[in-house]
């Protein structure tokens, strides 16, 4: 079922795909035919998107183009802080680095950037330190991952960069995502996002510099806490931008709808053995302790399934089985 709900979710966000216009063209009753073996599986996994309330109406399809690998590109990335453990350096210690790079990009237009998350409402935020006013927020579509949210707060800060190039040429954003930062490093254009990112820069004259740095957040760097504010202002926001979403960032809500279907075929088996080893779907049977290995954990699986030389060997010596009392099994549960 995963597999399908992932092959159809990516299959909605690539038109371009042969197989687009037949598994969403088509009419769901052509699928869903009377055959012997039942609905086939995009009938059954369409069937299962609607009873998930997963709408394919959200999911980002818009062909992107990819910068050519042989463009040179005026930006840099900055995440040396990142090599400080946060656990053992102090906020007063980041808040001194981050002066020393600021001085360092003195002569760069700073920007901020950060996004902001409570239960399912996401926002972005981009705050301009020395013209507040271009300050820029927006909610957006619940749902969306935070690296996807802190890309649209970067893209937020690159639109408005836009209008600045007139009177700037060098710009520095600051960010505390540091997949964002790594994923525009490595130039993953694999993703949506990350190729609009270039795409957008590209526009930007060539002797327009932006450098991106990254930051660690909620360590008294007062900026920071500046642009992370308009974020969560942000989120009590009563209309959403209108912004698709990528389709991995459904497969959260893919996943819970899915376990949920599990747990509920499972809760059928009562009276399945295994159903008292493991209710809950999920759960880690293994709880590996300081220096547990292969042989610990499957010593430990065969006592909870009940799986012992004593309790089964007759299996093997082509016995009958024992029992403790009549009609009652010789099992460890009998034993404990």
């Amino acid at each position: 079922m995963k597999l399908a709900f992932n092959y159809v979710l990516k299959l909605k966000s690539l038109p371009c795909n042969s197989c687009h216009g037949v598994v969403f063209e088509t009419l769901l009753s052509d699928f869903s035919a009377d055959t012997k073996s039942g609905p086939n599986l995009v009938a059954s996994t369409l069937e299962h998107l609607k009873n998930s309330n997963i709408s394919l109406n959200i999911i980002d399809n818009l062909h992107v183009q990819c910068p050519p690998p042989w463009e040179e590109h005026n930006i840099d990335v900055d995440i040396s802080l990142m090599k400080q453990n946060k656990e053992n350096t102090s906020g007063v210690a980041y808040q001194k680095e981050f002066f020393r790079i600021k001085e360092k990009c003195s002569n760069h237009y700073a920007v901020f950037t950060d996004s902001s998350k409570l239960e399912v409402n996401v926002a972005a935020a981009a705050y301009f330190s020395e013209h507040p006013d271009r300050s820029k927020a927006t909610r957006l579509r619940d749902g969306l991952s935070f690296f996807s949210t802190e890309l649209e707060g970067i893209a937020l800060s690159l639109t408005e960069i836009k209008k600045l190039t007139k009177y700037h040429k060098n710009f520095v954003i600051y960010s505390d995502s540091l997949s964002a930062l790594q994923a525009i490093q490595s130039k993953n254009f694999k993703v949506i996002d990350i190729r609009r990112l270039y795409n957008l820069i590209r526009k930007f004259l060539p002797y327009v510099h932006i450098s991106f740095v990254w930051i660690a957040a909620h360590v008294g760097i007062q900026l920071n806490d500046n642009v992370d504010k308009l974020a969560k202002a942000a989120l009590n926001r009563a209309s959403c931008s209108g912004k698709l979403i990528c389709w991995w960032d459904l497969k959260p809500k893919m996943n819970a709808y899915i376990n949920c279907v599990w747990q509920r075929d499972w809760d059928a088996e009562g009276a399945n053995k295994l159903h008292e080893v493991l209710p809950n779907l999920g759960e880690d049977l293994h709880r590996r302790g300081e220096g547990a290995g292969r042989k610990r954990e499957t010593a430990m699986c065969r006592l909870r399934v009940g799986h012992t030389w004593l309790t089964q060997s007759y299996l093997l010596k082509n016995e009958e089985q024992p029992f403790v009392m009549p009609a009652t099994a010789f099992t460890l549960s009998g034993i404990f």
